[in-house]
């Protein structure tokens, strides 16, 4: 299995607790994409604009995508949200 394969089926593993439903099936996760070293970027797109779940919920997927054999590294950009900007910036600190 490559590293995009893994990255699609640990994603289906992380619900959004407000449906029960994976973020994949939901399509919350975007424009996912990984380069040969591991670098994996993604866009998450909350399931309504105001969604007060956004934090928990990208934090568990960045998680999950670091739990990937053969991620380096990550980043995650929220958009969508009324607090886009910030949680992106949060998500994303070391």
């Amino acid at each position: 299995m490559n590293l995009m394969e893994r990255l699609h089926q640990k994603l289906k593993e992380v619900n959004d607790p407000g449906t029960n439903m994976d973020v994949m099936t939901m399509r919350l996760v975007r424009k996912l994409e990984a380069t040969g070293d591991g670098a994996v970027t993604l866009e998450f797109k909350p399931s309504s604009p105001e969604c007060p779940l956004v934090v928990p919920l990208a934090f568990k997927i960045r998680k999950a995508v670091e739990e990937v054999e053969g991620v380096s590294c990550v980043t995650i950009i929220v958009v969508d949200h009324c607090m886009a900007d910030a949680v992106t910036t949060m998500v994303n600190e070391k």
